[in-house]
């Protein structure tokens, strides 16, 4: 199918006139996040069913028209895995498109595995094989080559078709409204912004620290993760987190010690002098980081919950890792620990109705 390459804002103005009044358009981005805290947008392909087009993000400066068209909640928006294409959206354009639809969470409803690929579902659904030799692609280089922009296009091209192919299924299956459900849920997660004083609870091994080591991992994790949003820099390139594990730990006093301890000599230049003020700042208080399969009875209630999946599994042909993951279960066990306001996964939306008789008296 031919498209268009839009490179300027009087190309993309018409193309939205276009496509504004669509029931739907197909959406994905390539971008580069390599050294980068945020992805940057290198590529945007849309794709209504009629009309397709590639558009250069880094040409175009009056983007009016195009943000009225993710804003409106009238045209469903079709992505595949849309996690990182969430990022983009809200860096970039400062928005997210609504609503969001999801095939590889609506596949996951029609017994395909959670993370099946684009490319896997285009060939089981429309028989048609992509290439995807240009997977690794600088997208922020100029000019792309003929098969570079093919094969961006292509990325939206069958969503189209796969999308309608889906929804048909899960229509006869029953499933359609738990799969938007799900679309939902999952988006909501995604767009969850992290707070920088929570940035220790996501350095791998940290609930072994206690005391004044975990404390001085809460302030470095904190620096590394504001240092890194401010100058745009992935985390790791600020302090490898093993490394700043490994400070927290032993707290050392010199730049001599900050470099036995891992960290390379541009790190050290750049991050050395503020990492040493921090380990000389007060320790905040803050209590130890228990782990959700340290909760009493984690175990029995995992091995429950682990075995009404299986049940409803056989008598649903839903996927199982659809139905519980890991997250699934210890926000559960959390929540019977905590007992918050805001329920569960598993005994709200779709998800109530099959677990609800299996775990009626752990409640």
């Amino acid at each position: 199918m031919p498209y268009q390459f839009i490179t300027n804002n009087a190309q993309l103005n018409q193309y939205c006139v276009k496509i504004a009044n669509s029931n739907a358009i197909a959406l994905d981005t390539e971008f580069v996040r390599t050294r980068t805290f945020y992805p940057h947008l290198g590529l945007l392909q849309v794709f209504n069913g009629e009309y397709a087009a590639l558009i250069d993000p880094l040409a175009i400066t009056d983007w009016q028209a195009f943000l009225a068209i993710l804003n409106n909640p009238t045209i469903e928006k079709y992505f595949h895995s849309c996690s990182e294409d969430i990022e983009v959206f809200l860096h970039f354009f400062g928005c997210l498109p609504t609503p969001i639809i999801d095939s590889q969470i609506f596949a996951s409803f029609l017994d395909n595995p959670i993370s099946s690929g684009y490319a896997s579902l285009v060939n089981k659904y429309l028989n048609v094989e992509l290439d995807k030799s240009e997977t690794r692609t600088d997208w922020l280089k100029r000019p792309l080559t003929e098969k570079q922009c093919d094969y961006a296009i292509n990325d939206v091209l069958y969503l189209f078709p796969l999308m309608n192919l889906l929804k048909t299924q899960l229509t006869k299956q029953g499933y359609l409204t738990a799969a938007y459900q799900e679309c939902q849920t999952v988006i909501k997660r995604k767009c969850e912004i992290i707070n920088p004083d929570d940035a220790y609870l996501n350095i791998k091994n940290s609930w072994q620290l206690k005391g004044k080591s975990l404390g001085q991992l809460y302030k470095l994790a904190r620096y590394r993760y504001n240092t890194a949003k401010q100058n745009d820099i992935a985390l790791n390139f600020v302090v490898n987190e093993e490394t700043l594990f490994k400070i927290a730990r032993y707290s050392p006093s010199s730049l001599a010690e900050l470099d036995k301890l891992g960290m390379n000599g541009k790190e050290i230049r750049l991050y050395g002098q503020a990492i040493l003020a921090i380990l000389l700042e007060p320790i905040p208080d803050i209590p130890p980081i228990r782990r959700v399969n340290s909760y009493p009875n984690y175990k029995y209630i995992a091995d429950k919950l682990k075995q009404a999946a299986q049940d409803i599994a056989e008598h649903t042909g839903l996927n199982q890792d659809l139905l519980l993951s890991r997250r699934l279960i210890n926000q559960y066990v959390k929540w019977q620990i905590d007992k918050t306001d805001a329920l569960p996964d598993i005994l709200s939306g779709w998800r109530k109705p099959l677990f609800e008789k299996y775990i009626a008296n752990e409640q």
